[in-house]
C-alpha cells in the first residue's frame, strides 16, 4: 500500500505502469477501486496514478466541509511527491471530473489533455446527500442494492443480476472502507460549490467528454453538451445505454474511447 502524508491527511494512491502519466480521479463517495475495470488495460500503455480522495477509501477522512481547492491541492502535492514534472493526462468521473476542471484551471501548464466523464460545470449534491440520509439505517447489502439502479444502465444491471461473481466483486468493493454519511456530506459541500460555467472558455487543452445516455445521477445530456459547447478544443462521445458509472457498466467502450483519444496526444 502507498500512502503520502501532507498537511493534515494521508492520501492513499496507486501508481502502475510506465510511460506518460495518466491521473484518474474518482467521484463523490467513490474509491480508486472504482477504476479497477480500466486500470489493467491502461497500465499497459501509460503510467496510471489513481487516488482515494480525502473522505473516502483508505485516505484520511477529516471531519469538516471540503472545498474543491483542497481536492486540487491533494492531487498537486501527490504529483510533487511522485516527482512528476511533465504534463499529465488528467481524467475524472462525476465529482472527479469537477476536480479535474478546477485543477486544469488552476494549473493549466501541468495538464496535457483532459478527460471528463459523466460530469458537469455545476451541480447540486443535495439530492445525493438526502438519498444517503434515507439509506443510513440500511444494511451495507441493502445500500449496495439500492445504488444499482442509480449507478448502472439497464443492460449492465441485467448482466449483474445473472453474474454472481461480478455482483460479489462490486459489492465487496462497495463494502470495503465504505463511505459514511458524514463523508458524503463533507464531499458534497465541495461538489455543490463547484461552478466553472464562466471559466470553461479558459480550458484550451484537448478535452474528451464522455457521457452515458442513461445516466440517472447527472441526468440528460445537457450537462455534457454544455461542457462541449464551452470548451473549445473538446470532443463529445455518448455511450448508448451507459449509466453514471461508465468505468464499470461500459468499461470496454469507455477504455476504447479513452485510448483512441489519448494515443493521438502522447507524442504531440
Amino acid at each position: 500500500m502507498s500512502f503520502f502524508k501532507h498537511d493534515d491527511i494521508e492520501t492513499y494512491y496507486i501508481c502502475k505502469g510506465e510511460g506518460k502519466p495518466l491521473v484518474l480521479i474518482c467521484g463523490l463517495g467513490s474509491q480508486l477501486t472504482s477504476w479497477n475495470f480500466l486500470i489493467p488495460f491502461l497500465k499497459e500503455k501509460m503510467k496510471v496514478i489513481a487516488l482515494d480522495n480525502r473522505g473516502t477509501g483508505k485516505s484520511s477522512r477529516p471531519n469538516y466541509p471540503y472545498r474543491m481547492e483542497l481536492f486540487v491541492q491533494d492531487i498537486y502535492k501527490l504529483l510533487q511527491h511522485l516527482e512528476i514534472t511533465e504534463k499529465i493526462h488528467l481524467c475524472g468521473i462525476s465529482m472527479g471530473g469537477m476536480i479535474a476542471q478546477n485543477f486544469t484551471l488552476k494549473y493549466p501548464k501541468k495538464v496535457k489533455t483532459l478527460i471528463l466523464i459523466a460530469t458537469s460545470a455545476n451541480y447540486d449534491a443535495k439530492p445525493i446527500i438526502e438519498s444517503q440520509k434515507l439509506m443510513d439505517n440500511m444494511t451495507i447489502e441493502q445500500k449496495f442494492q439500492t445504488r444499482i439502479p442509480a449507478q448502472y444502465g439497464r443492460k449492465f444491471r441485467k448482466i449483474l443480476k445473472g453474474n454472481k461473481e461480478l455482483y460479489e466483486i462490486l459489492r465487496d468493493q462497495f463494502i470495503e472502507d465504505a463511505t459514511t454519511l458524514q463523508d458524503f456530506i463533507n464531499q458534497g459541500v465541495a461538489t455543490s460549490a463547484h461552478d466553472t460555467r464562466n471559466d470553461l472558455n479558459r480550458i484550451n487543452q484537448p478535452t474528451l467528454i464522455v457521457v452515458g445516455d442513461k445516466d440517472r445521477i447527472i441526468p440528460g445530456l445537457n450537462h455534457s453538451k454544455f461542457l462541449h459547447k464551452n470548451i473549445s478544443n473538446s470532443t463529445l462521445k455518448i455511450i448508448k445505454g451507459g449509466g453514471h458509472s461508465l468505468q464499470i457498466d461500459s468499461s470496454k467502450e469507455l477504455r476504447e474511447i479513452m485510448w483512441d483519444f489519448l494515443k493521438t496526444h502522447l507524442n504531440t
